[in-house]
């Protein structure tokens, strides 16, 4: 009974030993960093932020002067230009609002826009290097999803995913 579960525990530890499974690690943002398109993408939005921002300031700076003038001069205005001035600058504040909003918005979809292909060559890259490389598993340890990782018991992917993008 014994040499049967000593055999058992050999054939059991065999087994499990040949078909243990590489497991890799990758950093994201290294990744990201990598890509030339992201680059350029980045840099496209960060000119496209600056642009709505400024022209922001400028409708703003705006307001502000045609409001500060409105309350100086409101006081010698006839009801009449007072009320059509009230409303003039109410349609400027509400136009400045509604640009801010849209602004924001082209800025979000440019973004998706740009990263969904990036996305999706890093996704390929990452499944050619786990089927070539026979991994069982690949994880972004950029993420908070695994707080821990040995990295001595995983191998280091990032630049394998790079030159697949490359």
């Amino acid at each position: 009974m014994r040499k049967y579960i000593l055999t058992l525990i050999v054939i059991c530890s065999v087994f499990c030993t040949a078909n243990a499974q590489k497991i890799g690690h990758f950093s994201y943002k290294a990744v990201l960093n990598g890509i030339p398109a992201y680059i350029a993408a980045q840099q496209e939005l960060e000119r496209m932020r600056k642009a709505y921002t400024e022209e922001l300031q400028n409708g703003e700076r705006e307001f502000s002067e045609k409001y500060e003038l409105f309350i100086e001069q409101q006081q010698s205005l006839a009801p009449a230009i007072s009320e059509k001035r009230r409303s003039e600058l109410q349609e400027l504040y509400n136009s400045n609002i509604k640009f801010r909003d849209e602004s924001q918005r082209m800025l979000k979809q440019k973004e998706q826009d740009a990263m969904t292909p990036i996305k999706e060559s890093i996704k390929r890259a990452v499944n050619m290097v786990g089927q070539g490389g026979g991994y069982l598993l690949i994880v972004n340890t950029d993420s908070d999803a695994c707080p821990y990782l040995d990295g001595a018991a995983t191998e280091d992917v990032t630049a394998a995913i790079l030159s697949q993008l490359r």
